[in-house]
């Protein structure tokens, strides 16, 4: 079959409704892993089940790919903002039991210890892993699959990778998420900002003199109630606990999983030299730990597409195109292949807004896509959001996923044969003309 005439198929009720009675059995199953934070048993049991499951569903070799992750980075470092603001507290309060000069210096270090802390853990929440090193590293999975019908190693292969994620969000210690949320939101800049104010104003001013009294109780009580908001806000928005974690409803990692099924098992609709890869990832949550370690695993898949599936809560399709936070464009040929088949399939697909403050706070941890974007592959990810599920979203996920799959057969440039072969032996010559210098 032609690639011309393979970019332009579609799928069938039939297969569209085997997706779906897939979708709706697997996710069922995969609620059984409550709990499953980066790192933990749960997350691992729930990798096995994907890995069993998928191997059932398609006969094809699947397995899981163990990597080191860090799950105190991203959202899990946290809470550990509220332990260091109850210390920089701490010290703040020592300061009063001193005279002038010890004042002074107790409260500028509780202020530099703030500063300094408070930065650290930030850059660690956005995912900076040059500081990740004072954190420790649990095991995580990857669960990997591989179609294809080419064997001949010296044919460069075009690849095509559908991913999604397999690990749960930290959820809070109170039922109301949103809630919690919107209070930290207000909270910790109020709180951390009263911290600073009257530190200096303390160390300026003083607490000695006639109405030493009043001083005291100012520069006491204020702090003390917006500093304790500040600290429990901080402490109870992110809890490190799998008894509290957001579980994902699973329809991403099964649509995914469908997707790469529906190619898997009918090989014939599949190009000579193209390689179907399904990875679903542990860990994700922790800033992308399962993305990164998948590129690194794979450094012969940095010329592949990308197709990640995230969060299906919704019933709006969305497709995430820059991570404003980081200043990271994706991928804008799989992009606009993801619009072209959205746009021949009738449904409607908008790019994530990333233009005013609340809607660049959205994107803080990124997407998947963003772990892909810093390493220069090319990567979109699609999502689906909204108050509630649709009960046709996974249906035009799937039909969407396939479409994308189905159109990169014919856009992805067909490789020369040997082409392969021919860029290993360059870089061999390289490295064997550095290591005689």
């Amino acid at each position: 079959m032609e690639i011309n005439s393979l970019s332009k198929q579609t799928v069938s009720q039939e297969d569209v409704a085997v997706a779906i009675e897939f979708a709706a059995d697997f996710s069922r199953e995969l609620q059984r892993y409550k709990g499953r934070l980066t790192g933990t048993a749960q997350e691992t049991a729930c990798a096995r089940a994907i890995r069993s499951r998928l191997e059932e569903e398609t006969d094809t070799p699947v397995r899981m790919e163990a990597f080191k992750a860090k799950p105190a980075l991203g959202r899990g470092c946290f809470f550990m903002l509220g332990i260091w603001f109850l210390l920089s507290y701490t010290l703040y309060y020592v300061s009063f039991a001193g005279g002038r000069l010890a004042g002074i210096l107790l409260t500028l270090i509780a202020l530099i210890n703030f500063a300094v802390g408070s930065i650290i853990i930030l850059l660690l929440f956005l995912g900076n892993r040059k500081l990740s090193g004072i954190l420790s590293e649990q095991v995580s999975y990857n669960v990997v699959g591989e179609c294809c019908k080419n064997r001949d190693r010296d044919v460069k292969e075009r690849v095509i990778v559908i991913a999604d994620s397999h690990d749960a969000v930290q959820g809070s210690m109170l039922r109301d998420y949103g809630l919690m949320r919107r209070l930290t939101v207000l909270l910790c800049p109020i709180s951390a900002a009263v911290f600073v104010i009257f530190s200096i104003l303390k160390m300026a001013i003083g607490t000695e003199g006639a109405d030493a009294s009043v001083k005291i109780s100012v520069f006491t009580v204020v702090p003390a109630v917006l500093g304790v908001m500040g600290v429990v806000a901080t402490l109870f928005h992110y809890s490190p606990s799998p008894r509290h974690a957001k579980i994902p409803n699973g329809l991403a990692t099964c649509t995914a999983m469908a997707t790469y099924a529906y190619f898997a098992e009918q090989p014939r609709l599949v190009p000579d030299d193209v390689r179907i890869v399904y990875a679903s990832f542990g860990g994700e949550n922790s800033a992308h730990s399962g993305a990164e370690a998948f590129i690194k695993a794979h450094p012969d898949f940095r010329d592949a597409r990308i197709i990640c599936i995230g969060d299906m809560s919704g019933a709006e399709l969305k497709i995430a195109e820059y991570d404003p936070i980081r200043r990271l464009t994706f991928s804008t040929g799989l992009t606009s292949s993801v619009s072209g088949v959205a746009h021949e399939q009738g449904v409607e697909i908008t790019t994530i807004p990333h233009r005013t403050f609340a809607q660049k706070l959205s994107a803080l941890h990124g997407y998947p896509s963003t772990a892909f974007a810093k390493q220069g592959v090319q990567s979109t990810t699609l999502m689906s959001l909204g108050e509630y599920v649709d009960d046709k979203i996974e249906s035009k996920m799937f039909k969407l996923a396939v479409g994308t799959v189905f159109k990169l057969f014919g856009d992805i440039p067909v490789q020369k044969e040997g082409s392969a072969a021919e860029d290993i032996k360059a870089e061999l010559t390289e490295m064997h003309t550095i290591s005689s210098k």
